[in-house]
């Protein structure tokens, strides 16, 4: 009897109160709220492409900061230096994604959240520092990429960030907002002032929130 490596596929599955996907994400929105958000963008973008796009910028975090950190040591910057600008900037761009979120950069997000990019890029670069004898700088990475990889600093301040805010838009919701935003500028389907698009996509995230809450 032949075995077949077991592969993960990305799969979102769409509720009554929301969208999960097979990453863990949850976005308070469904594709008629979409739809009403702009009208028109599902007919160019199909919900399940837009979905998996706003699944990379979540993720996104934890790969450029681990690539942060390998191109700092590999430059010759110290270990533990390089490895507080690797954290620093994950604080950063954990609570700032949405600032930079948008469709023509959605290949270079997905790269740093495409595992077999990342998996190379850190046993290339650990295997020559080890070779150079920087094993200071070999085992911080990998105590890094356990910490980024696995996703223990994200699930940290994801649970924070839930007990902090509990009635805000949650990390995930600001980003796929911004991306939807910004697909409509892209495609010239957004209509009316912004605010009022982000205000009533928020409207909606609250709704679905406490829908999800009260069942």
């Amino acid at each position: 009897m032949s075995r077949t490596a077991s592969k993960f596929e990305w799969n979102m599955v769409e509720l009554p109160d929301g969208i999960t996907t097979s990453n863990g994400n949850w976005y308070h929105t469904t594709s008629e709220a979409i739809q009403q958000y702009i009208p028109g963008l599902l007919k160019k973008h199909e919900i399940g492409k837009i979905i998996k796009n706003a699944d990379h910028w979540v993720g996104s975090c934890n790969g450029i900061s681990l690539i942060l950190y390998l191109v700092l040591v590999l430059l010759g910057v110290d270990a533990f230096l390089s490895a507080g600008f690797a954290l620093l900037f994950f604080l950063f761009w954990y609570y700032n994604t949405s600032a930079f979120v948008t469709p023509v950069l959605n290949a270079v997000a997905r790269l740093f959240h495409f595992d077999g990019f990342l998996y190379v890029a850190t046993a290339a670069s650990l295997i020559y520092l080890s070779m150079q004898g920087v094993l200071t700088a070999t085992w911080v990475g990998l105590g890094l990429f356990f910490l980024f990889k696995v996703g223990l600093l994200k699930m940290l301040l994801t649970w924070i960030s839930s007990k902090r805010s509990a009635q805000k838009a949650t990390r995930q919701d600001r980003i796929l907002n911004m991306l939807l935003l910004r697909y409509g500028i892209k495609e010239g389907l957004y209509s009316g002032n912004i605010q009022s698009m982000q205000d009533s996509l928020f409207k909606t995230v609250n709704y679905h929130k406490t829908r999800k809450k009260n069942k």
